[in-house]
């Protein structure tokens, strides 16, 4: 009797881990080159599938080179998502075996490009709102039985977008940040500065590696000055690049400080929304404490100096958080 219990338990457990490994196999797998791409999916897909990420959380897609085990995962994949413009993308093979989206169907989706410039489109809200619709299209097409799992998560997630913009506008509402004048290390941030009404005096680096002649330089620094720019804003994985090291060398000759942001998820578990909030109120708080240091100003009286070194400091605790953040889901 206590044998066959025990084999009727046997079958039952090898049943189970059958179905479970059947389940796993069922669901679908997406591919996106980057994290924000890869947390609207999640967001669309759910349970049903799989999503995996190729360049990590905080790291440079410039510098990403595919292993071939992610080359052969991006052939074999349901979906492989990409803005389009990364520059790694030819070392992928072009006879993929699923579904691929990119930028020309971004374009033909209807999402809001700023002069061309392919950087962080999914910043824009209203752009995140059109990528979640084609990706939601393309799982209907790949697993029609699920279409309404798919369209419900699609609603929830326009629902959610539509509180982040009430959000964003109470945000520049209660800190009066509309038209306030920042300069940008490169064009990345043009998306996120343009949401939040800030008016941009210039592009220190404007393209890949065009570096600006020291005459430009002078002419950013008089400008900045002249204008009484709060912050300069810089991208975080460029901190120690010709970005970092331009923007570091203006902020010594202007008084100018400069916050580090980063352009995706450090954390590949956050949400697009909180994403945003993060990265939308690290510059706020930018430039609350260039606002604290008199702007350009270098002729700033103490009390003021000593309250925007403490703000800066906070900025410093809150990227040392998300940092720390990092390392603990990498390891």
């Amino acid at each position: 009797m206590k044998l066959r219990l025990g084999m009727l338990i046997l079958i039952s457990l090898s049943l189970t881990a059958a179905l479970k490994i059947s389940c796993e196999r069922e669901k679908l797998t997406i591919v996106a080159t980057i994290a924000p791409l890869g947390s609207i999916a999640r967001e669309i897909c759910g349970e049903k599938a799989n999503v995996v990420v190729l360049v990590p959380s905080g790291s440079d897609p410039h510098q990403y080179a595919p292993k071939p085990m992610e080359a052969e995962l991006v052939r074999t994949c349901d979906l492989f998502i990409s803005i389009g413009k990364e520059p790694f993308l030819g070392q992928f093979p072009e006879n993929k075996l699923g579904l691929s989206l990119g930028w020309s169907d971004w374009i033909n989706a209807g999402v809001y490009i700023r002069r061309g410039n392919p950087h962080y489109l999914w910043m824009y809200p209203e752009n995140a709102k059109i990528i979640a619709r084609v990706i939601a299209n393309n799982l209907i097409l790949l697993n029609p039985e699920n279409s309404e799992y798919y369209s419900s998560n699609l609603a929830t997630f326009e629902e959610k977008i539509d509180s982040l913009e009430s959000w964003i506008s109470l945000i520049k509402t209660q800190y009066s940040i509309e038209g306030e004048k920042v300069l940008l290390g490169g064009a990345h941030f043009e998306p996120i500065t343009e949401i939040l009404g800030l008016n941009v005096l210039g592009i220190i680096i404007k393209g890949e590696e065009k570096l600006p002649s020291p005459s430009e330089i002078v002419e950013i620094e008089k400008l900045a000055s002249e204008e009484r720019a709060k912050v300069i804003i810089a991208l975080a994985t460029q901190k120690g690049g010709n970005e970092g090291r331009l923007a570091d060398q203006i902020s010594r000759e202007t008084g100018i400080p400069v916050i580090y942001v980063h352009g995706v998820a450090i954390d590949e578990g956050d949400t697009y929304v909180e994403f945003m909030k993060y990265t939308i109120l690290q510059i706020v708080s930018g430039i609350q404490a260039g606002r604290t240091a008199g702007g350009s100003s270098k002729s700033i009286s103490t009390r003021p100096y000593w309250i925007a070194i403490l703000i800066l400091a906070v900025l410093l605790i809150f990227q040392t958080f998300l940092l720390a953040r990092c390392f603990k889901w990498s390891s």
